[in-house]
């Protein structure tokens, strides 16, 4: 069984893959599209950052954004950085 930090990270990566061509999303747009607690996704969104997955701006039109190709990003990656 997956953990709600696993099951929210898949989530948020689906919708950042969905959302690949246009502009980095703020975490309060994932957060209410997902209806997942925001302060939860900012932890799940930084350690996939640091695990080089996402891409952060900072400022105005910033937000997250894919690092990598929605192709090369594994569902046990995503497990081992979350679990």
């Amino acid at each position: 069984m997956l953990s709600k930090k696993t099951k929210y990270a898949i989530k948020a990566l689906v919708i950042l893959g969905k959302n690949a061509a246009t502009t980095p999303m703020q975490i309060s747009q994932l957060a209410a599209a997902e209806r997942i607690p925001k302060k939860f996704l900012e932890q799940i969104l930084l350690d996939l950052r640091n695990a080089g997955f996402l891409y952060s701006k900072k400022g105005a039109g910033g937000g997250y954004s894919l690092n990598k190709d929605p192709k090369d990003i594994y569902l046990v990656s995503i497990m081992r950085i979350t679990e």
